[in-house]
This record gives structure tokens, C-alpha cells and sequence, in this order.
């Protein structure tokens, strides 16, 4: 639940739409507990989806480094 909270909290005061797609499901980042019902296991291969003007190279960045930690 840690992950999808910190995904969620990227895009929270901002104007973004962002999505995560995993095989055929997707859930907005903004909905934590669909986020965790997409089931993303550690290597599996996630697409980011963003709907938004100017930012979405930063947020997409923050994502990044959240999905990636090791």
C-alpha cells in the first residue's frame, strides 16, 4: 500500500491525470486501492499513462523513481 500512497501523493495537488497499465487492466493513480488490484509484481512491465500539460516529464520522473526502488 506504501507504493500506490506515494504514487498517489505525486499527482495529488497537481491538475494531472496519470494512469498506470498493467497487460489490459489500468487504474488512475489518484485511487490507491485500485492501483493495488492492478496485482504489479516485482519485473513485471508497467506503462505510465499521463494527461497533462507542461509537468508530466517531472511527475512521470517521480514515478519512476518510486516504481524502481530497489
Amino acid at each position: 500500500m506504501a507504493i500506490a500512497s506515494a504514487l498517489s501523493q505525486t499527482v495529488r495537488t497537481e491538475n494531472i491525470h496519470v494512469f498506470l497499465k498493467v497487460g489490459k487492466k489500468m487504474a488512475s493513480i489518484r485511487e490507491p486501492l485500485k492501483v493495488l488490484a492492478l496485482g504489479v509484481h516485482a519485473q513485471d512491465w508497467v506503462e505510465i499513462i499521463a494527461d497533462c500539460e507542461g509537468e508530466e516529464e517531472s511527475v512521470i520522473e517521480q514515478m519512476e523513481k518510486i516504481l524502481c526502488k530497489k
